[in-house]
């Protein structure tokens, strides 16, 4: 079965909100659970670097970058063609606020 990743993530969606309105049935939870295991055999590939250390940033930088706006994230040079080789992360930059 294939199915479009817009309409895994709104079906995820709406079984997240039934399972956070306390809606725990065994079918809604197995359902919640094999969308995620889906959409977690999609990887993302992005490079953070905010403070050009050289280090690659954590996870926590979507946190920052939404209460100060200090990265965006650019496009990457690669397509979304599967191939031998492996894509090199997009980078991110810093504004010069």
């Amino acid at each position: 079965m294939k199915m479009g990743l817009g309409t895994a993530i709104r079906r995820l969606l709406d079984v997240e909100k039934k399972f956070q309105a306390g809606l725990r049935s065994a079918e809604i939870s197995a359902e919640r659970n094999l969308l995620l295991t889906a959409l977690d055999n999609l990887e993302l590939d992005i490079g953070w670097d905010c403070n050009e250390d050289g280090v690659p940033d954590t996870v926590e930088i979507f946190k920052k970058s939404a209460s100060t706006s200090c990265c965006r994230i650019l496009p990457g040079s690669g397509n979304s063609a599967k191939t031998d080789e492996p894509k090199k992360a997009s980078r991110v930059r810093r504004s010069r606020k």
